[in-house]
């Protein structure tokens, strides 16, 4: 059987593009260089969802041996209207998710993994059994059921993306005493990919030439090498030799029910509580300098104060400013008298003996509150 040029191009292009997915699968599968390799689940939490989601593309192999099959055609058409905004939301969930301990996104786009499969199956069985299978009502309908579904993993990206903006915005700072716990530079650098990925596959789709398909999957292999050169380098600020392994009190149910929760009505007694709980809060960040730590978090401090980490929001919130602000005025007011007992210190050593981590983290606060004091 001959080829013309441009199925040749296609076929081509086809190919390279399950190589660079499976070359990028088996790479986040075997790049766990040590020491972040004892905590995967921490610096990588996308890890597992990288490898399957890059290691699906295998069902479109058939495909690269039959470019004047059209149902083999609609079928790579068909992975890459589903694919895009699932994987980008898998990947995305899975990784700012984690880190923001969110957990509602796991039970719907699981369960919508089970009509997605069915969907890459069926396509991948049309392309094998010979014949078309994919035409006239039947075609229509099949691409109807896989439009119903794309619209599903839309509104599932677009929770995804409004997920990480609000964390950019608001979350990162009420959680977070150090903005560089919260991989705001990589949130930032990163987002660009799923959308850049969804508009290619979403041209491919639409237009479903040959050569636009060609062109097409070279450059989603292109952003596919992209990011996964982003995503081997770990984000978090943790230092993997300060790494605690004491359980947090929202995933330890002892720990959990070990907390007060007090009622949140404004009564005379919950106000008495509030101000024994700013008493507490003021004991452990301020006279044990509970804000030397570079890596405090909410967690760590309700933990301390033996009080559910949302009332101990709110109370910082409500009395002392917020948990950000509160936390990184200590650690100015720190650097401050540090500064007047050691003149001669630099500013790398008066950040991190302050609590701040690093010279850039220390600017970076400090313009903050300066800008909070401005309003």
């Amino acid at each position: 059987m001959f080829y013309t040029f441009r199925e040749l191009c296609y076929s081509s292009s086809l190919a390279v593009f399950i190589a660079v997915s499976l070359a990028i699968a088996a790479v986040r599968w075997g790049h766990k260089c040590e020491p972040y390799a004892r905590h995967m689940d921490y610096y990588f939490p996308a890890w597992k969802v990288v490898v399957y989601s890059f290691l699906t593309s295998i069902v479109l192999i058939p495909s690269v041996f039959m470019p004047k099959e059209t149902d083999a055609i609609l079928h790579v058409r068909m992975m890459l209207m589903l694919s895009s905004f699932y994987y980008s939301s898998m990947i995305l969930f899975s990784y700012f998710g984690t880190v923001l301990k969110v957990n509602w996104w796991k039970r719907p786009l699981y369960v919508l993994s089970i009509p997605f499969a069915i969907m890459i199956g069926s396509g991948c069985a049309f392309t094998l059994i010979p014949g078309t299978q994919l035409q006239g009502s039947f075609c229509k309908l099949y691409f109807s059921v896989g439009g119903l579904l794309a619209v599903a993993f839309l509104l599932c990206f677009a929770m995804a993306v409004l997920m990480l903006v609000r964390a950019l915005r608001h979350v990162a700072v009420a959680n977070y005493s150090n903005p560089e716990d919260f991989p705001s530079h990589y949130a930032m650098q990163v987002i660009w990919i799923p959308f850049t990925h969804v508009a290619v596959s979403w041209i491919i789709v639409y237009i479903g030439s040959l050569e636009i398909l060609a062109v097409g999957m070279l450059v989603l292999s292109v952003i596919n090498v992209a990011f996964i050169i982003g995503a081997l380098s770990p984000h978090r600020a943790k230092d993997v030799r300060q790494f605690e392994a004491a359980p947090d009190p929202d995933h330890n149910p002892e720990l959990k029910h070990g907390t007060v929760e007090p009622c949140c009505a404004e009564t005379e007694e919950n106000s008495e509580f509030k101000e024994e709980l700013v008493k507490t809060i003021r004991r452990c960040v301020e006279d044990e300098k509970a804000y030397l730590d570079s890596h405090l978090t909410l967690a760590t401090l309700s933990r301390s104060c033996g009080v559910n980490r949302t009332y101990v929001s709110q109370v910082m919130s409500d009395r002392l400013g917020g948990f950000f602000l509160y936390i990184n005025r200590c650690r100015l007011a720190h650097a401050a008298k540090f500064k007047l007992e050691c003149p001669d210190a630099s500013v790398e050593e008066v950040a991190i003996a302050s609590g701040f981590g690093s010279r850039q983290s220390y600017y970076n606060v400090r313009r903050q509150l300066q800008k909070e004091g401005d309003r």
